[in-house]
């Protein structure tokens, strides 16, 4: 499984727009992709500005490709709403899920 790390930064006073762009634009095109198993937004607020965290799983490398294309390491132009946006690709070395029935 890969997962994919794209990180943004956003003003304060840009952050509604800016999440309703990653829900509607990003989220969607990443989960139609055959081979994606998801995704998380995350956000943390900061005085000035919210920092914006998006993990998106793949099946594989070859399943990113359907994606990205052959430089998977390459923001998308759609993921360059943010001016420098950190991206990176993860290989899962090992990952628990837990068990049904547990609450965490």
């Amino acid at each position: 499984m890969i997962v994919r790390v794209w990180q943004g930064v956003v003003p304060q006073s840009k952050i509604s727009d800016f999440v309703n762009y990653v829900q509607q634009e990003l989220l969607h095109s990443y989960l139609k992709v055959p081979g994606n198993r998801g995704a998380l937004l995350l956000s943390r607020p900061r005085a000035d500005h919210t920092e914006l965290l998006l993990l998106s799983f793949w099946e594989s490398a070859s399943s990113l490709e359907d994606l990205t294309g052959p430089e998977v390491v390459r923001a998308l132009t759609r993921e360059l709403i943010n001016p420098s946006p950190i991206l990176k690709n993860y290989e899962v070395i090992e990952y628990h899920a837990p068990e049904e029935g547990h609450e965490c």
